[in-house]
């Protein structure tokens, strides 16, 4: 079987396509994004176990999106996680332990810090654009020197980085104290993607920012834009490789998601200087995830040539976009969330102001 454009939509698809508030971004796809030479197969599918783990954790960056505290949805996952709800389907968030959540001081960007028990992992989860603000420091790409002097980086990411970092390093600080964790994980979806790795550049140069020497790191990130120039992305895995001299080669793992049609890893353009973080970033299409070879890691756009005969989950979301990673629809998340914010949450009778609002709008 070859993936190629050629679909039929079933009526599902034509609501859920037609409800799109969002920008897929699926246009910058089609005008700057460039196919790969390299077609990838099935000897190219990433396993099963990892397609669960990078889901799981697209949970975490999915719900650092939300305008209804992190705080209040945690403490009714119970209610929220049943069908129709906002976190119908998130079920990797049924144990977490929330360490601290807050808004950046530049732009009000959302960061929260929550350890997961059945995992030892305490993750870090940075929310990508979600404001008119946020857009705003999308739109800064002119460069400036990061304060190691070994590149530059896109100026409104830097903006957007310095206002959580503090904070960020705080709450990671606490939650290494109160949980001993046996790993840190960065992770976030587009631009938070970007200051994900902001944050662990900085947490790599500077052993005395932990109190753990010992904590393996992890980053997974999901349609991630590039951050800086070539000297700034050598730099990275300069640390990167140092840390994994100390700590063991499996000590740091990274994992970089380019989605179908998504147009946000094409941005800022190659040809402005500016590079991608990851060697070997995974490209999803059809519901599949395939690890890609070195040589095209500033390519968005794969050819795929599979073998198997199963194509159900090439018809989830066949358009591809921004906001369908990990076989999510990112938009429903926030529609819901939308009508949980309308009911009230902080008062009694948000359950059934939510139930009403959702069957008005569906």
């Amino acid at each position: 079987m070859f993936f190629s454009r050629s679909y039929v939509l079933t009526e599902e698809q034509r609501r859920m396509y037609a409800s799109e508030k969002l920008d897929n971004f699926r246009w910058i796809s089609k005008l700057i994004a460039t196919y790969s030479p390299y077609t990838l197969t099935d000897a190219d599918m990433a396993s099963e176990y990892l397609c669960q783990e990078l889901a799981e954790l697209g949970q975490f960056a999915e719900l650092a999106y939300s305008a209804v505290s992190i705080k209040f949805l945690l403490q009714n996952f119970a209610v929220l996680s049943q069908p129709e709800f906002p976190l119908e389907n998130y079920n990797a968030l049924s144990d977490i332990v929330l360490v601290d959540s807050f808004l950046g001081s530049c732009a009000d960007l959302p960061v929260y810090i929550a350890y997961r028990p059945s995992t030892a992992q305490l993750i870090v989860a940075i929310s990508g654009t979600s404001t008119m603000q946020h857009a705003f420091h999308d739109l800064r790409a002119l460069k400036t020197s990061h304060p190691s002097d070994r590149g530059s980086i896109h100026s409104g990411f830097w903006a957007l980085y310095e206002g959580i970092k503090g904070p960020a390093i705080t709450g990671i600080r606490k939650g290494v104290v109160d949980h001993s964790p046996a790993e840190l994980v960065l992770t976030g979806h587009s631009m938070g993607g970007s200051i994900c790795y902001l944050l662990c550049m900085d947490l790599l140069a500077d052993e005395s920012l932990l109190p753990s020497h010992d904590m393996k790191m992890r980053i997974a990130v999901f349609g991630s834009p590039r951050t800086g120039d070539a000297n700034f992305v050598d730099y990275y895995h300069e640390l990167v490789a140092s840390f994994r001299q100390r700590q063991g080669y499996h000590s740091f793992k990274e994992y970089s998601l380019k989605g179908y049609n998504d147009g946000v890893p094409a941005l800022p353009p190659a040809q402005l200087g500016y590079r991608h973080f990851c060697k070997e970033p995974i490209y999803t299409v059809g519901g599949k995830l395939y690890r890609t070879p070195s040589t095209e890691s500033e390519r968005s756009l794969f050819r795929v040539e599979s073998n198997s005969d199963d194509d159900q989950s090439f018809s989830l979301f066949p358009k591809g976009g921004h906001n369908y990673y990990n076989g999510r629809d990112l938009e429903r998340f926030s529609r819901r969330i939308g009508w949980l914010d309308k009911a009230m949450p902080n008062e009694e009778g948000w359950e059934a102001r939510y139930i009403a609002i959702s069957k008005r709008k569906t």
